[in-house]
């Protein structure tokens, strides 16, 4: 068993973290909590995390017990997808739904289609945001885009899985409701998808 602070010494020691705290329960690794900065994402984070200790000591860490907090350097700006316009056809009893975007500087279009049903639709516009964004290395799934209330305001929010073949994990996006329902639930699946890279 590697100790709490010989673990925290090998982890700061990688590149971009800023503080490390391993918490103990009976000699095991119960959680491990780092801030780090924003220039890497936070699964290539935890990626670093477990290759250096096991390296080092031997010692294979399970990535459920990292947890990344990332804070900004004013440097690094989050790397952003806008949505320039979407489309609904309802053609017969489907629904075909077209974006456009822009992220990186380059235009991008997707598109998907499914049952014209009001529980489909939100996840029909989540898989034509996926279909325009590579995203091969990573397996995703839109498992839920709802529509909730906080703090007197509406928002929406899409639930994404993601598996990278050594991992799965989820994703929540969040985005304002507005009147066009559409738009929001894009947006939403977007905030979720920003989160992965």
């Amino acid at each position: 068993m590697v100790e709490a602070k010989e673990l925290e010494d090998i982890i700061s020691r990688i590149d971009g973290v800023r503080a490390v705290k391993v918490v103990e329960d009976n000699d095991k690794v119960k959680e491990i909590h780092v801030i780090a900065k924003e220039d890497k994402s936070p699964k290539q984070v935890v990626r670093d995390i477990e290759t250096a200790v096991f390296a080092l000591t031997g010692y294979k860490i399970d990535r459920k017990v990292i947890s990344i907090a990332q804070l900004s350097d004013g440097t690094h700006k989050r790397r952003r997808i806008a949505l320039v316009d979407i489309k609904k056809e309802n053609v017969g009893r489907k629904v075909i739904v077209e974006v456009n975007l822009q992220f990186d500087g380059e235009e991008l279009e997707g598109r998907a289609e499914g049952p014209n049903t009001s529980p489909q639709i939100p996840l029909i516009v989540g898989y034509a945001v996926l279909d325009a964004i590579d995203v091969s290395d990573t397996a995703i799934s839109v498992d839920d885009v709802q529509e909730a209330m906080i703090f007197n305001r509406k928002y929406v929010l899409a639930h994404l899985t993601c598996n990278d073949g050594s991992s799965e994990w989820e994703v929540i996006g969040i985005a304002p409701k507005s009147e066009d329902k559409i738009r929001s639930y894009a947006l939403s699946v977007i905030d979720a998808i920003e989160k992965v890279f």
